[in-house]
Order: structure tokens, then sequence, then C-alpha cells
């Protein structure tokens, strides 16, 4: 059982046309407990905003009523409340039991502090109170229907309809350059495919680190638990990069001391910039919707040509060497439509969806710009032997 740390923190919760203002009395790493004049519900879907000390290192949770008990017969302070935190992660945890620890030692910093908790009553954080701590599940093998709405995601508005028609050229660029088109029919030499995979591995072990940068912007539930789930898929991804490398004979040594093209450099520095500065909606559209949505066609059209390499000048493709490309060609069909209900939730005006629009489009831009330079550059990196990539 988790050891119940004593912390008063103040906390307000808004209810109907007056704020009830109280302290929690007690926090675990699964939940806490208050005391409140008012009485809520079992089961009540709650968003729970904390923020700490005057620094203001800040944690958003989601949680619900779990036991609401009468104190007695005092007006005041009348209720007990439990409340238990809906799929709390492992950092969120950390997070919280060192906050914990800080706040034990200082008490002006429990007055700076503030549990900010508002009842939630739209239908993603009535959702939110009944998701596992894993979602592994939304990660569905089943294909997109152009015009059919999937269960769990919600139609088109029509910003949404006309985005995708703006992008198509853009996506059919990048799926159409030489660099792909040539993978695909084993016809791209084997010196410029492993100047691809050792020009973009900075770019794929990256990837996981912009994803990070907006879990805090977000205030649903179900927006965060996609994202941190896709930082844990994506972190897998870039050791399945390694793998495919080292089939086309490529020492992993030579994958961390890259200098990369300015053109993969730009892409990269982009998507640092929007994913740091941008809103979520311009971030996930930039990041998510973006790349890991072309993602899925690149690697359906590269993997076909994946047999002609096996064989040639050391290129040795065992299991591993194909992780990589077959899982994003079967599964990233998800990735891009939760980025998509995101950026919807997000993207609440005129003003926020032209950005978004724009960001996503710049990034399709920055990324078929650093393919062709893999494509078009003479350079050939010195592969001394193949590396044997053992199957385990």
């Amino acid at each position: 059982m988790p050891t119940k740390r004593t912390v008063k923190i103040p906390f307000t919760l808004p209810v109907q046309h007056k704020t009830i203002v109280g302290y929690t009395n007690t926090i675990t790493p699964t939940g806490l407990q208050l005391i409140s004049d008012i009485s809520l519900k079992l089961g009540t879907p709650l968003n729970l905003h904390f923020s700490f000390g005057e620094n203001a290192c800040y944690l958003n949770l989601s949680g619900q009523v779990a036991l609401c008990t009468q104190r007695g017969e005092s007006a005041s302070g009348a209720y007990e409340i439990q409340i238990k935190f809906s799929a709390i992660r492992e950092w969120e945890q950390m997070i919280l039991l060192s906050a914990i620890e800080a706040l034990k030692q200082s008490s002006p910093m429990q007055e700076t502090s503030l549990l900010k908790i508002q009842v939630s009553r739209d239908a993603l954080a009535l959702e939110a109170a009944q998701l596992p701590a894993h979602t592994a599940e939304l990660h569905s093998t089943e294909s997109p229907k152009e015009n059919k709405t999937r269960k769990g995601f919600t139609p088109h508005p029509p910003w949404v309809q006309d985005m995708n028609r703006h992008l198509e050229p853009y996506r059919n660029a990048i799926l159409g350059c030489s660099l792909i088109r040539e993978a695909s029919t084993g016809m791209l030499s084997v010196g410029k495919m492993r100047t691809w995979l050792i020009q973009l591995y900075p770019f794929i072990e990256t990837f996981p680190k912009w994803i990070a940068l907006n879990i805090t912007k977000t205030y649903d539930a179900r927006s965060r638990g996609y994202m941190i789930d896709n930082v844990r898929v994506e972190k897998k991804h870039a050791e399945q990069w390694v793998y495919m490398a080292q089939g086309f004979g490529i020492d992993p040594s030579m994958l961390s001391s890259v200098q990369p093209f300015p053109e993969v450099d730009a892409l990269t520095h982009w998507l640092w910039s929007i994913n740091t500065r941008g809103s979520l909606a311009e971030a996930v559209g930039a990041t998510n919707y973006s790349i890991e949505g072309v993602t899925q066609g690149i690697a359906e059209s590269t993997v076909k040509g994946f047999p002609d390499y096996d064989g040639r000048d050391g290129v040795r493709l065992d299991k591993k060497a194909y992780w990589w490309m077959v899982a994003h060609s079967r599964y990233d069909d998800i990735h891009p439509l939760q980025a998509l209900e995101v950026m919807k939730l997000y993207a609440t005006t005129t003003e926020l969806q032209e950005k978004a629009v724009f960001a996503t489009q710049r990034s399709l831009e920055y990324f078929l710009l650093a393919l062709e330079a893999c494509y078009n550059c003479d350079h050939t990196y010195e592969v001394k032997g193949a590396y044997a990539s053992s199957e385990k």
C-alpha cells in the first residue's frame, strides 16, 4: 500500500455559481483525499491541475471520485472525498512524489502551491476516467475508411477536409520522389540506401523527444494518454532503425557520429522549433499528423524492395532488419488519426486552424528536401564488411 503523505495543498473547486476552497488531507501516488463542504457523486470525472511552489512546477492529471463520506454532523468540512487518479503514468508519479517530498520540507512552498479541481462533463474526460494505464489497444491494424467514422473518432469538420485536400500533393511528392520510388523496386543503390539510413537516424532517434514536449500542453486525459503512449512506441522505433541499418551493413557506431546534410538539419531544426514554440495543434500537425501520416506510405512502398537487397554488397536482412518498415506499414494508420483528433480538439479558432495547416505542410516540405538530399548526394559511406545483425 502506498504511504500516505500529509501535505496540505490549497484547492479550489468551482461548483455551479460558487467556488469551494479548502486543503488536501493526504496524497499518494494513486490518489488523494480532501475535505470539502459539498459532496460529489461516486465516479465523477475530475480534471486536476497542480501548481507546486512559486517556481510553478505544473502537473495535470485526471481522476474520479472513489469515495465520499460524511464527517459527523459538522456543517463545516462535512465530507471526506477520496479521488483516484486515472491512467497516471510512471513519469507523472515521479513528478508527484518529488513534489510531495519538497513540499514536506517547506511550509511556504505548501502555501504557494495550488490544486485547481474541475468537474469534467465532456465526453473525452468521461472516457478518460475509464482509461487504462496503457493504451496499446489503440494500435489497431484496421485500415481507415475515407468516408466512414471509426470507433472513437469524430467526423471531420470542413476545415480538416480542406486541409487534407490541400496536403495531398505534398504527400504524393514524397511518396513519388526518386528515393522512395527506387527503393520500393530495389533499384536504389545500396550506397544511397545506406546514406538514407545513416542521415535520418538522428531524426528518428529525436522523434519521441518532440512528442514529449507536447505532453504538458494537453488538458484532457485522452490526448495526454495518446501522446505518452506514442513516446513509448517511438522510443522502440529508434532501436528498430538501428537493426535495419545493421542489416544494410552499417556499424551502429556510425549512427552516433552523423554529420547531417543541411536539408536534414533543416527538418530537425524545424521540428524542434515548432514543438517548442508552437501551439499543441501546430506541433501535433507538424510532427504526428504530417510525418507519421506519410511514413506509413513510405514503409509500405519501401519494404517491397527489401528482398531485392538481401545478399547484395554486404546486405543481410534478417527478421529484425524488417521490423521498422513492417511496423510502420501495419499500424501507423492509427497514429495520424489520433493526432487529427487532438488537432480538432485544440484548433478552436480559424487562426489556430490556419497555423496548424501551415505547420503540417511545412513539415512535408522539409521532409521532401531531406529525402532528395539523401538521393542526390554523391557522398558514399565507407562500410567495412557486413555488420552481422543476429536474430535473438
